[in-house]
């Protein structure tokens, strides 16, 4: 019997993406097979098909996508054929250190397991959660979210877990670095956690703005000055031994660039949190005095919570549909990466796979 076929954005190399007929992927008892709706273009997508980070050659990447379940193994409770949903898989060895200490995020084999990095993913017109489990790895999308918006569900988690790990507040002061679709989720985030003022940073006016539209306080053009000093006169000057920084309760670190990183120990008060969720492409040199005389709580931030992202969502507290700036249908997929990549016009580009 010829094996079904389909068609997906398969990775060849940096900057090298085919879309090609390759093999439905096969299902088990435990899993479950989504036809594909849309699927966002993440930053960690962009570090794989700018500099083949994360992934190997064959890969077919995507990890921010919802659809509808096209068929379900005979072990799969809470789940029916047509079912909207989202979800994201993962595997770990179960044998390591952290596996046995259930620390399972830090599993070494993590990463080579999941959705999009290891195993197939949503830039295809089907993609599979292995050992599907509701409320886990995949997760039924409320009626209430449109098609798009429930594909941003896992960036928003990631905003989410991120402000979470920041333990933030009320009555909180914010800086978020970054503006994307992640940073802009942390932003929204923190006003829904109860943080008092939550400023952005960014060099691109269509980020800012759209950060402002969406609840940021203040947001703040890189390209026009010095992003310390307008966070030292937002929020006062924050004396410590031998120097003086700002007075942000929390630094949510989410642009990945060197520079930014640095910022995030000047901006942060004596005793104050940072959350690196960011994924910078080449080190950022640090002067560790300040972490010694500020004594900040540093703290690196990796997945998140779909079940609260969708209840966010859900209820209106976090918004994306008008992040979505772009869309492009999967036969394009190299022209919608190179989109992404213009911050200065791209927010969140979405490929979707075509109607049959």
């Amino acid at each position: 019997m010829p094996e079904k076929m389909m068609m997906a954005a398969v990775y060849h190399g940096p900057r090298k993406l085919s879309v090609e007929s390759v093999p439905v992927p096969e299902i088990g008892p435990s899993d479950v097979l989504i036809k594909v709706h849309g699927c966002g273009i993440c930053g960690s997508d962009l570090h794989s098909y700018k500099a083949g980070m994360y992934i190997r050659p064959g890969q077919i990447m995507g990890h921010e996508f919802m659809g509808a379940v096209a068929a379900a193994g005979d072990l799969v409770e809470g789940i029916d054929e047509g079912d909207r949903v989202t979800g994201f898989g993962i595997g770990v060895c179960g044998t390591c250190y952290w596996c046995a200490r259930q620390q399972y995020i830090l599993c070494p084999e993590l990463f080579r397991n999941s959705t999009g990095y290891g195993l197939p993913g949503g830039f295809a017109e089907y993609v599979p959660i292995r050992n599907a489990v509701v409320g886990q790895s995949i997760h039924l999308v409320p009626d209430e979210l449109d098609d798009e918006t429930a594909a941003t569900t896992e960036p928003v988690s990631v905003g989410v877990g991120a402000t979470d790990a920041a333990g933030v507040r009320p009555g909180d002061r914010v800086v978020v670095l970054g503006a994307g679709m992640i940073g802009n989720a942390c932003m929204q985030a923190a006003k829904a956690a109860g943080a008092e003022q939550v400023a952005v940073v960014d060099i691109s006016p269509v980020r800012l703005e759209a950060a402002r539209r969406l609840g940021a306080d203040e947001v703040f053009d890189a390209r026009t000055g010095d992003a310390l000093s307008w966070v030292k006169e937002l929020w006062g000057v924050g004396r410590y031994h031998f120097n003086e920084g700002g007075m942000a309760d929390v630094v949510i670190e989410a642009a990945g660039a060197p520079v930014t990183i640095q910022q995030a120990f000047e901006m942060v008060r004596s005793g104050g949190t940072i959350v690196f969720v960011g994924l910078p492409e080449e080190p950022a040199p640090l002067d560790v005095t300040k972490i010694v005389h500020k004594q900040p709580r540093i703290v690196g931030s990796l997945g998140g919570d779909f079940a609260r992202a969708l209840e966010l969502l859900a209820g209106g507290r976090i918004r994306t549909k008008e992040l979505i700036t772009h869309r492009f249908p999967l036969e394009r997929a190299s022209e919608a990466f190179e989109t992404q990549l213009r911050t200065d016009e791209a927010m969140k580009v979405m490929i979707q796979p075509r109607e049959e």
